[in-house]
């Protein structure tokens, strides 16, 4: 697209190297004539051709612009043509006034409605004082010009035809309200960027009301033939418009940018005090007495002390409302400060890539650095690994705007590791995510407390196993579990220490203890050969075991156990013997409850316990009566 753009405009460049080569290469020669009216022609149909193209691709609001715009550079082919023909086929002498110009003053028409009608589409209607007064300053400037170099010649002159009078005042006035309209759509602080194809329009008609203009001077100097010096610049300024279609094409992107306004530029400053400077120092040169032109360099001269006169008034209200506001700013400031520095919990705002920005007392303590030393830091970098992937889950959220609670474990810069429940919460600057609050609280102690509580809940203090109410629950669940696998079994171990109440009897408690304990450990070491191991008090024990498919599991894991317990203990000084009684029960076989299955396990437990050596008893080998099911 560049190359493209770089090529039309090289091209514009060699067809006006040509052009003027050929007016310069035949002086009041009539090749002259024939060549410009050549040259204007072609000038004339390139830009017909890109116009059309424009109007085929441009947005229906857009369409009724270029529409006038094309109309305006037929028109003008048109007067070339008939100018062309009045010239060589019938061989008259070209006058100023003559059908051609009918042609050319509707081609002004056209650009003057197609301004206008973009004036009130894309701009608004309510305007600033100093806008306001920068206008009116050069609509008197430009109007002073325009009277005194041409419109008075056309007034004062008694010898032209009323159709004559008409249209050679209609050249001026045309040029006139073109040259304010693009002197107004310059100016305005339109909400709308202003974008190349902007830029080439107001060129464009800049440079269509200049050359207009000298032309009429030239022609009112008497000095026709000069005139053909500046016919280059009418065919420029379709060109240029025809430019400007296709600009806008080649770039429209989005149809409603976003609105932000324009600032006050240099070009906006210079040309109404620019204007006037130049306006005096012609008044200086040409003025003898009380004219126009000194009546127009007194209005404005009057209407820029006005303009000061109000601008000072209007920044003296800016000043008070930036004063008020930046007061309100500074509390809001103070405010945010005391409570993210003196907030007794970390508190650190980050941007969207996740690095600290700033960071308050307690964050800098809760890292072991400095606020120095964190700002500028990925704080993913102090997250856990395993914690990683669930705080890149939380942010996604965070990033749509909704703010996120949860727990997160991170290490400090010494390697410790803390557990905090973090909120992170979006910082929303014009309705856009710019970055992310972060607010912790160190609750390392409390999930401590946490874990033991549940810790003791569901353990057993003496042995370190799962104790009953843990057990009973899981046994719930593992049969419900299985009632969807027809093919698996669950078995439960149900025992307790032969001699064990003689131990206590004897030996004391303490002992008994020891003996427990020692127990215990022993069933840890094979703790991993079933479900879940538990002391369901005193000296009785239970283990489950899940997914049985044969009959041997069992008869393996019993023979395990017993030889695990059957080995004597070694307790401050005393050899002390337990060997274990076992009862085995299964589901869905033998019970179809946890209350059935731990009472038939029971029941065949106290059927082994009649061999004092250690042994198991599966509950259905046993022979009970219906009573004692």
């Amino acid at each position: 697209m560049f190359n493209r753009i770089n090529l039309r405009y090289f091209i514009l460049g060699l067809y006006l190297l040509s052009y003027y080569s050929w007016i310069f290469a035949f002086p009041n020669s009539p090749y002259q004539s024939i060549g410009s009216s050549f040259f204007s022609i072609v000038g004339l149909l390139i830009a017909l051709y890109y116009l059309t193209s424009t109007l085929s691709k441009t947005i229906a609001k857009e369409r009724i612009f270029w529409s006038l715009i094309t109309l305006g550079t037929f028109s003008y082919l048109v007067a070339e043509i008939l100018w062309v023909i009045s010239d060589t086929t019938f061989g008259n002498e070209t006058i100023f006034v003559s059908w051609p110009d009918v042609f050319y003053l509707l081609q002004i028409i056209c650009i003057l409605i197609a301004l206008f009608y973009k004036i009130k589409h894309q701009t608004k209607l309510i305007m600033h004082v100093s806008f306001m007064f920068d206008f009116l300053i050069i609509l008197i400037i430009a109007t002073t010009f325009f009277w005194y170099l041409l419109i008075s010649p056309v007034l004062t002159s008694s010898s032209a035809t009323p159709l004559a009078f008409i249209i050679s005042l209609a050249y001026p006035i045309g040029d006139l309200g073109m040259l304010i309209a693009a002197i107004f759509l310059l100016l305005h602080k339109s909400t709308r960027p202003r974008t190349s194809s902007m830029i080439l329009i107001l060129l464009a008609v800049c440079i269509q009301a200049t050359a207009d203009s000298v032309y009429l001077y030239l022609i009112s100097i008497d000095n026709i033939p000069a005139g053909n010096v500046v016919d280059p610049l009418f065919i420029l300024t379709m060109l240029l418009l025809s430019f400007a279609g296709i600009t806008k094409i080649s770039k429209f992107v989005i149809d409603h940018p976003p609105i932000k306004l324009e600032k006050l530029n240099i070009i906006q400053v210079l040309i109404p005090y620019g204007g006037i400077i130049v306006l005096f120092t012609f008044m200086i040169f040409n003025s003898t007495s009380f004219d126009i032109i000194s009546a127009g360099c007194g209005i404005s001269i009057c209407l820029v002390l006005v303009r000061q006169i109000v601008i000072i008034l209007e920044n003296q209200k800016l000043v008070d409302k930036y004063l008020h506001q930046a007061s309100a700013l500074e509390v809001s400031e103070e405010r945010y400060k005391s409570l993210f520095e003196y907030h007794p919990h970390p508190v650190c705002s980050m941007d969207l890539n996740g690095k600290f920005e700033s960071v308050n007392d307690a964050c800098s303590q809760l890292f072991n650095l400095s606020s120095d030393e964190l700002v500028g830091q990925n704080s993913l970098a102090f997250v856990e690994k395993k914690s990683k992937t669930k705080v890149l889950q939380e942010l996604e959220y965070v990033f749509k705007g909704s703010p996120r609670s949860y727990e997160v474990k991170i290490h400090n810069s010494e390697g410790g590791i803390i557990c905090m429940n973090l909120t992170n919460i979006p910082i929303i600057v014009q309705n856009e995510i710019v970055g992310i609050f972060a607010i912790g609280k160190d609750v390392t102690e409390e999930k401590s407390i946490e874990q033991q509580v549940n810790y003791l809940a569901y353990h057993d203090q003496l042995t370190g196993l799962s104790n009953r109410s843990a057990f009973e629950n899981h046994l719930t669940f593992l049969i419900e579990e299985t009632l969807e696998k027809t093919d698996l079994k669950i078995a439960l171990f149900f025992m307790d220490l032969n001699d064990f109440k003689h131990v206590n009897d004897t030996l004391g408690h303490d002992i008994g203890d020891l003996l427990l304990q020692a127990v215990g450990k022993r069933l840890k070491s094979i703790e991993n050969q079933f479900e879940m191991v538990a002391r369901q008090g005193g000296d009785e024990f239970t283990l489950l075991l899940k997914d049985i498919l044969e009959h041997d599991q069992l008869k393996q894991r019993a023979d395990l156990i017993l030889t695990v317990l059957k080995a004597p203990y070694y307790i401050k000084e005393h050899t002390i013997l337990c060997p274990p009684s076992i009862g085995i029960s299964c589901f869905p076989t033998d019970a179809t409850t946890t209350i059935e299955i731990m009472k038939q396990a029971d029941l065949a437990m106290y059927q082994a316990k009649k061999d004092r050596q250690g042994t198991y008893v599966l509950y259905n080998n046993l022979n009970l009566s219906s009573n004692q099911k």
